[in-house]
């Protein structure tokens, strides 16, 4: 994992600032780093068909971004119990600000409201560019640089993984489509911003911090926005909620950020090529959506150019020097909040 090493001596002066947490994730086996990535995958998968199943009892405002309210509140009390600081350093907070508005506030309510008017695997067409949105975003942001081999396989899976979901999908472009694309270009930039981010701190943190601070903006939505005047509260319903607010809100993001950070932005993203297959999946089993047996065969396609991809070699970022530098200053004191 050429990201890692080339980043280890940045992960080894935010040592001091996370008690040595950041400096494992580096030192990640490539085995474990796609098992976490995978692992976040498959969590993310779940959330298109559990936000369409929760929508009509919740409505888009309070299961979309709404969510992250008690995902907030979990994370408060659980980096109070571990004694870490609940807020992140001063040299840290815009990047912190990007990953919350990419993935507490947009990406959610975009997509809560697009599955207002589309399916969940209708909604899976878009997501399917999320990779390759993410690559291009870890190029920008991440100073990453792919090969054109990998690009090649990035390219091969998303093409054909779109191809196949726009075929089986209804034609007519309307408004959730728009909104699926501003959602994946957020969550893109999210993703970039996170896997950076989760190179100085631990991606559970990074996550956590995330939640904080994007809590006042998802509260103002929902206070302005209201309750439904009918939600019609289930066993069910109430599990979908807490599945959104907990697993794909907290754990899915803490194994996800943390191979994001071990293997490469870019080079990780690209197991996301899974996740709409995996999506119609749980689509049919949750929703009983249509499910054909060519995407079977599709996904086994897919799963071929993830391999390929995994095997290709990014070259790492450059190590910020402006991390290192910093480790003394305030806000990495104020970071260390641990004995």
């Amino acid at each position: 994992m050429s990201d890692a090493g080339g980043n280890s001596g940045t992960n080894g002066r935010a040592d001091g600032d996370t008690d040595g947490s950041a400096g494992s994730e580096a030192g990640l086996s490539t085995l474990s780093t796609q098992g976490l990535g995978l692992a976040g995958v498959v969590g993310f998968s779940l959330t298109l068909p559990v936000t369409r199943y929760a929508v009509p009892a919740f409505g888009p405002e309070l299961v979309g971004p709404g969510r992250a309210l008690l995902a907030a509140l979990i994370a408060v009390l659980l980096l109070v119990v571990l004694r870490r600081p609940v807020f992140p350093p001063r040299r840290s907070l815009v990047s912190v600000v990007v990953v919350a508005i990419g993935s507490v506030v947009g990406f959610p309510l975009l997509t809560a409201h697009a599955l207002k008017s589309v399916s969940a695997s209708h909604a899976a067409v878009m997501i399917a560019f999320l990779p390759a949105a993410t690559a291009v975003m870890a190029t920008a942001r991440a100073r990453e640089k792919p090969t054109l081999v990998f690009w090649a396989w990035c390219g091969a899976g998303t093409a054909l993984i779109a191809g196949y979901l726009a075929l089986g999908a209804d034609s007519q472009f309307g408004a959730g489509d728009v909104e699926l694309i501003l959602a994946v270009l957020l969550c893109a930039l999210g993703y970039a911003e996170g896997g950076v981010l989760s190179r100085e701190a631990p991606g559970w943190l990074v996550t956590c911090w995330s939640l904080i601070i994007g809590f006042p903006a998802v509260l103002a939505i929902v206070l302005v926005t209201g309750l439904p005047s009918e939600a019609s509260l289930t066993w069910r319903t109430v599990g979908a909620f807490l599945y959104l607010a907990v697993g794909s809100s907290l754990i899915a993001f803490f194994c996800w950020y943390r191979a994001l950070a071990a293997g490469g932005v870019a080079k990780v993203g690209q197991i996301q090529l899974l996740q709409p297959i995996l999506t119609m999946l749980f689509a049919s089993l949750l929703l009983d959506e249509p499910l054909n047996g060519v995407m079977l065969l599709v996904g086994l396609g897919v799963g071929g150019t993830v391999l390929m991809a995994q095997r290709t070699r990014v070259p790492a970022a450059p190590a910020p020097a402006a991390a290192g530098a910093t480790a003394g200053s305030d806000d990495s004191v104020a970071s260390r909040r641990t004995p």
